[in-house]
């Protein structure tokens, strides 16, 4: 086969539409046809058009994950689903992760670390919620427990169970009886745990903002 016509695809900027013998042959990206080096005129074999093929597939691979990645880091179980969505073949997935872990696009053990402290900076969590939030996103177990180990500890998620409760009591009414003092216990502490923290991290927070010391007549602590 000769190559007889290459023009840019009307729908899809940066693709044009390759002709042999005036028969359509295939779609490429741009970035594949300069790589190839085609030009109308060149012999396409069946061995090159082969090569072609497989060159736009990785290419594919490639552009879906770059894609994907532009709006937040990702883990590898996320970009592997990804790129098997998208029809991308097992052996162009290992390779483009092989590719992305080498240039640094790519890094569950830095994923995990950014995710732990990002969750703490932002929205107080305990250790169970963001342990099921990261072995969700497809992080390997002991990656996900050497992590919150390395990150967590006793003292910082009372700080952390502290600050949650504090901006939940933000909301609500100041209890005025040791009846809605209860109540409000029940209430923070359901969403403590909600939130993951552990009874460990929940129970001095209670003690230290919704103190049940105040004696019969005595006016509930604000």
């Amino acid at each position: 086969m000769r190559i007889t016509r290459i023009e840019p695809q009307k729908k899809r900027r940066g693709r044009r539409n390759l002709y042999a013998d005036g028969q359509f042959v295939l779609g490429l990206s741009d970035e594949t046809l300069l790589r190839a080096g085609l030009r109308t005129g060149d012999e396409l074999s069946p061995e090159r058009l082969a090569a072609l093929k497989r060159m736009e597939e990785r290419q594919h691979a490639k552009r879906t994950a770059l894609r994907y990645l532009s709006t937040r880091p990702r883990t590898e179980r996320e970009l592997r689903d990804r790129l098997r969505e998208a029809e991308c073949s097992d052996e162009d997935i290992a390779a483009l992760l092989t590719e992305l872990r080498h240039a640094g696009l790519v890094n569950d053990e830095e994923f995990a670390r950014t995710f732990v402290r990002d969750a703490l900076t932002h929205r107080p969590t305990g250790r169970r919620l963001l342990r099921q939030k990261m072995l969700l996103l497809g992080l390997e177990k002991s990656l996900v427990d050497t992590t919150l180990d390395e990150l967590l500890n006793t003292e910082g998620q009372e700080e952390s169970a502290l600050s949650s409760a504090r901006r939940y009591l933000g909301k609500k009414p100041a209890p005025k009886s040791r009846e809605q003092m209860h109540k409000l216990r029940s209430l923070v502490a359901a969403h403590l745990a909600r939130r993951g923290f552990s009874w460990d991290a929940i129970t001095p927070v209670l003690h230290a903002v919704l103190p049940l010391h105040a004696g019969p007549g005595e006016d509930m602590p604000e």
